[in-house]
């Protein structure tokens, strides 16, 4: 009897990568969709603060935002995030995007407080920018360019 070899599965890429820049902290991101990629890009962001792997489920945080496109929700989605790490020392570990239009977000949180004794901190990120500021049609799905100001 000749056994057939098991298909392959479609290998996963990463979520967001790192990219070069000069001064700042640049991220390529992707997602299957639009929700994924925004999620994606709060999981990029909470990796550039921390290592997300000490970080547990103890809260959720509801999000609403609107912005005038695509590209500016991105942005508050992600100064949103940094605006609830830096005055509630609250940072995500599982993103869930409820609702996406190209000017409205739903979206949970779930992460907890930050505490420098379990959680090494990796980067100060002061913003995310506009500079180079990009989300495109790419394969299968979506994909994003963010720079983020440290």
């Amino acid at each position: 009897m000749i056994k057939k070899k098991p298909e392959a599965s479609p290998r996963r890429r990463r979520p967001y990568r790192q990219l070069p820049h000069t001064a700042d902290l640049a991220w390529r991101l992707w997602g299957a969709s639009l929700p994924e990629l925004f999620e994606n890009a709060g999981c990029a962001l909470s990796a550039t603060l921390t290592d997300r792997r000490y970080l547990r489920r103890r809260a959720t945080r509801e999000v609403s935002l609107e912005a005038f496109d695509r590209e500016a929700l991105l942005v508050d989605w992600l100064n949103h995030l940094l605006y609830l790490f830096d005055v509630d020392g609250f940072v995500g570990r599982d993103f869930q995007v409820v609702s996406l239009t190209d000017e409205h977000l739903e979206a949970r949180v779930t992460g907890e407080s930050f505490d420098p004794a379990r959680h090494p901190s990796l980067t100060g990120v002061k913003a995310a920018t506009f500079h180079q500021l990009s989300i495109v049609p790419a394969g299968d799905g979506w994909q994003a360019t963010v720079v983020l100001d440290l």
